[in-house]
């Protein structure tokens, strides 16, 4: 069972981690809709190497993934920061085996849903 420290030590780091994901969702956002045209310094959209297409369609995709990983990781924050408000006797219980997750653990992971060892297993099972 986590103490009242360990809830608040937690909390903090949910927080901090959650103002780093939203920066970056904004960053991702910012340079999404810079125009292609400032970012190359070309005068028009026609490339005259096919190549330049395939660079440029590649690192939007980077950053179309990287924007999707940062919201996955701001959804599962908001979901832990939501029930450490609403019960906070259920967080840091493992939704697996329904027991205590390490605190160690969500000092690295603090929207960690799983114990270590029921992690283990889920990613062993694929």
């Amino acid at each position: 069972m986590l103490t009242e420290a360990d809830r608040k030590r937690v909390e903090a780091r949910l927080l901090e981690d959650r103002k780093r994901a939203v920066e970056a969702l904004a960053s991702f956002d910012r340079e999404r809709v810079s125009s292609l045209l400032d970012d190359t310094g070309e005068l028009t959209l026609y490339r005259l190497h096919p190549a330049d297409i395939g660079t440029e369609s590649m690192e939007l995709e980077v950053q179309f993934l990287l924007g999707s990983q940062e919201g996955r990781r701001l959804y599962e924050i908001d979901d832990a920061l939501r029930l450490l408000y609403k019960t906070p006797e259920t967080f840091g219980v493992c939704e697996r085996c329904g027991k205590d997750v390490e605190v160690e653990r969500l000092d690295v992971v603090p929207h960690a849903t799983l114990c270590a060892a029921c992690q283990r297993l889920t990613e062993e099972q694929g």
